[in-house]
């Protein structure tokens, strides 16, 4: 927003910004669309763009993975990262190269890196990588103990999901665990610009397609706003 967008009132600016992100999503590709759209709002508030709650989700997020089990000696791949609400607990528990942070927006990558400077973290090592799909080839195989994608798979579709679980697996052992957050729903739909909501019948068989599992595991992380749970895990 320009200096001179401030001046207008706020009905005519809330109109301006839905024909711009409108702009967006009608002019690129649906990622490309995303990123900038979290960029501009990283641009606004770096900690209500990712959602919002920025004590509250992050330390839910770093309570539910200690709880299933991570522990500092652990390595863990927090796709979707965004302005480290999670991350920036997570960093600070995890041995020194123990956090990887990736995210589609530039924005959101460069103030994690701020935010691990500011909150002095940087002896821990972390590393933050902007990635545009989510074939993972940044990492060339590296196993992770955890991985982590919370309010991720709620704004992809189908196909990107079934991207991520084509590749994931090269990045996981046998006890590996990646827990991801989805709207369920009763069929797959779009809300808006950037909901997806999911049976978790449809998201257990695109994993089944790729050699994994999923698991149910909403009741045990209350999400203030009703996101499910799942368990992620190579099949046996």
């Amino acid at each position: 927003m320009s200096p001179l967008d401030s001046l207008l009132p706020r009905p005519v600016r809330r109109r301006l910004w839905k024909r711009r992100i409108q702009k967006l999503y009608d002019e690129r590709s649906y990622l490309e669309a995303y990123a900038a759209h979290t960029d501009l709002r990283v641009d606004r508030d770096p900690h209500s763009a990712i959602g919002g709650r920025w004590e509250e989700m992050g330390r839910l997020q770093f309570d539910f993975l200690v709880g299933r089990g991570l522990r500092p000696s652990h390595r863990l791949l927090d796709i979707g990262c965004g302005t480290l609400r999670g991350g920036r607990h997570f960093v600070r528990y995890l041995d020194p190269g123990g956090y990887t942070g990736l995210d589609l927006s530039p924005k959101a990558i460069a103030y994690g890196e701020r935010l691990v400077h500011d909150e002095g973290l940087s002896l821990k090592r972390p590393r933050l990588a902007v990635n545009r799909d989510l074939r993972f080839a940044e990492l060339d195989g590296e196993p992770f103990d955890f991985l982590f994608a919370q309010s991720v798979f709620t704004h992809l579709m189908p196909v990107h999901i079934e991207e991520c679980f084509a590749h994931v697996g090269r990045l996981m052992h046998a006890q590996s665990r990646f827990y991801f957050t989805f709207w369920r729903a009763k069929r797959i739909d779009q809300v808006g610009h950037k909901r997806f909501e999911y049976p978790l019948s449809s998201l257990a068989s695109l994993a089944a397609d790729h050699g994994l599992r999923v698991d149910d595991c909403s009741t045990q992380y209350p999400h203030p706003e009703g996101q499910n749970c799942a368990l992620l895990a190579l099949a046996r």
